[in-house]
């Protein structure tokens, strides 16, 4: 069965001079690298075009009654009536340019991107908001690549064969709502990858708060809270966040969930509600995973009226870093549910950090394939390089080395490739300023980096607690106390919390209040017993505390884990900068039963 689109009303042509809208699938080609070619052989290159043009684009689209609507230099705008065709006509000639570069020819390459939707035709041109969908997509579809909107999918997945990579919700210049898309790969080519940059990262929408027991007159109240609330989240470089101005329209009592985030194109939504008891304000937020129709988080604050203002982007901070490990468990399920075949960069990425964190032999080297397998769908995704660098780190941290010197060269050579994708990524940042001080002794170079992180997003828990590290290595005490403090308090709730709480058990060590280095140790050590680097600073904690016996107890736990070790080797390298102060730790080891 064939698809018809044409929805031309019937006196819509009576008037010869009054533009006509119609419903058409709209197809927009360009030359990839136009302006470079031209400027390296202007006449050849033209002409090639010219020739694809004759030859080629146009015999097809005719064939696919379709209809070349004019020329852009570089490009064609095309209409077909039936999204089929448009479709048809796209992979197809997708497959005979990778046929013809096959087979030895240098055809020019080209990206094309599709929509189905309303244009209003005037002389030679069509124009409209479907048109402009189409232009503004090309930019994902890459040399070679085709992206289409959900509209026009939605109408021909039943009737072709192709195959169809998920962008997700999309956000277009000049388009006031979000997109959704689709890479797609004609059935005989390699599957479309996608940039995770792009599109994947988990997104979310503030709704106005619901105002209980409050006059109108009171309704700045509730729309400054959910500002600073989406200006919080917004900080967070993980998350896409729906502005607010996006957001007002969405208010009352029985506003849909899930019609609020197909009209948004997000998965996740933040309600709630602010009630007045006299002159104190109570709020509930709770976090909706739309997807699977389930509330992930709630919570209550309050404050009075007169402190509002006071504490109010403390709140909205509390909010946005208490959301943001549910949304990573919640992503974590989603991506739990896929076939590993279908699973794209950002699912195996968060598989990976999964498997990373639990620091079994096995669950290491998972994280390690899982990492290549996202930089293989998309070789320039900043943290999965980043995420790989920490792979480097603790594989040294925890004794698993057998070549201290190139694994520390290839943690470095992954951070940097990080950056030059994401340079200002504040995890990429800390991750890279922790390399070069506990791989490299370079404090001043690390400190830079913590200071860039921190500089660009004020409340990244990661960055905050890798420099605690730093001033461990200094021997500032105070410092790293302060700000390993500091970044458990941005992510209490954080599934991985234990490796910002073993930054505290060092920074303890190193300001010699011992006993809160124990307490520290001891927490990390029941929630990651396999944590090595953790035993190591809890046991020197309890010789310094004379708790001897059960120093040599963690010790014996600490050999288990990493039969191979020595306090010789492990000093040799450990970037206690103080010689002095090494050599204290050292002895503590040694007391607490390790070898020499």
């Amino acid at each position: 069965m064939m698809i018809s689109v044409d929805n031309t009303s019937p006196d819509n042509g009576s008037d010869q001079g009054r533009p006509r809208r119609r419903t058409a699938a709209t197809i927009f080609i360009d030359v990839v690298g136009y302006s470079r070619l031209m400027g390296s052989d202007e006449e050849g290159t033209h002409q090639r075009w010219m020739s694809m043009r004759s030859d080629v684009i146009e015999p097809r689209v005719a064939s696919n009654a379709g209809e070349v609507i004019k020329s852009t230099g570089d490009g064609l705008l095309l209409e077909f009536r039936n999204p089929v065709d448009a479709i048809r006509f796209a992979l197809g000639m997708q497959m005979h340019l990778a046929e013809s570069s096959s087979a030895g020819s240098n055809p020019l390459q080209l990206r094309m991107s599709a929509n189905v939707g309303d244009v209003i035709a005037e002389r030679d041109d069509i124009y409209g908001d479907g048109v402009n969908i189409a232009a503004r997509l090309q930019e994902f579809a890459g040399p070679g690549g085709v992206v289409i909107s959900g509209a026009i999918h939605d109408q021909v997945k039943d009737h072709l064969r192709y195959q169809a990579a998920d962008l997700g919700f999309l956000t277009l210049k000049n388009i006031e709502r979000r997109i959704r898309a689709f890479k797609i790969a004609h059935h005989d080519l390699r599957a479309p990858t996608i940039s995770v940059a792009h599109s994947l990262k988990p997104s979310v929408a503030v709704l106005p708060l619901q105002m209980l027991g409050l006059q109108a007159a009171d309704a700045y109240l509730a729309q400054g809270i959910v500002h600073d609330i989406v200006a919080s989240l917004a900080g967070i470089r993980e998350l896409f966040v729906v502005s607010s101005t996006s957001t007002l329209g969405f208010t009352g009592p029985t506003v849909d969930p899930a019609a609020v985030c197909h009209r948004l194109g997000v998965r996740y939504l933040v309600t709630g509600t602010l009630k007045r008891h006299g002159e104190v304000l109570r709020m509930r937020v709770e976090l909706i995973d739309v997807d699977t129709r389930s509330m992930l988080w709630t919570n209550q604050y309050e404050a009075s009226i007169s402190q509002l203002f006071d504490v109010q982007e403390k709140i909205a901070t509390s909010i946005a870093y208490a959301l943001l490990p549910h949304i990573h468990i919640s992503e974590l399920q989603h991506a739990e549910r896929k076939a590993p075949q279908s699973m794209n960069a950002y699912d195996l990425v968060l598989q990976g950090m999964y498997r990373l964190y639990r620091l079994g032999h096995d669950d290491m080297l998972a994280a390690r394939s899982l990492f290549e397998r996202a930089l293989d769908h998309d070789p320039q995704y900043a943290a999965a390089y980043a995420l790989m660098a920490k792979w480097y780190i603790l594989h040294i941290g925890e004794g698993h080395s057998t070549d201290f010197k190139a694994d520390s060269r290839e943690a470095f050579r992954l951070a940097s490739r990080a950056l030059e994708f994401e340079p200002s990524d504040p995890m990429a940042l800390a991750i890279f300023g922790h390399i070069n001080s506990f791989l490299f002794g370079a404090y001043d170079r690390a400190i830079d980096a913590f200071d860039r992180a921190i500089g660009g997003t004020p409340n990244s828990a990661i960055a905050w607690s890798l420099s605690a590290s730093t001033y461990c290595y200094l021997g500032d005490g105070p410092r790293a106390v302060a700000r390993a403090s500091y970044g458990i308090s941005l992510s209490p709730l954080d599934p991985y919390a234990y490796f910002y709480q073993s930054a505290l058990t060092n920074a303890h060590y190193t300001n010699e209040t011992f006993d809160d280095a124990v307490h520290w140790g001891t927490k990390v050590m029941a929630a990651a017993p396999q944590f090595a680097a953790n035993l190591r600073l809890l046991a020197a904690s309890l010789v310094a505390a004379g708790s001897l016996e059960r120093a040599r107890e963690v010790g014996a736990a600490h050999m288990r884990i990493d039969p191979s070790f020595s306090v010789e080797k492990y000093c040799s390298w450990y970037p206690i900068k103080q010689p002095d102060r090494l050599a204290l730790l050292g002895e503590r080891l040694i007391e607490a039963g390790l070898p020499r």
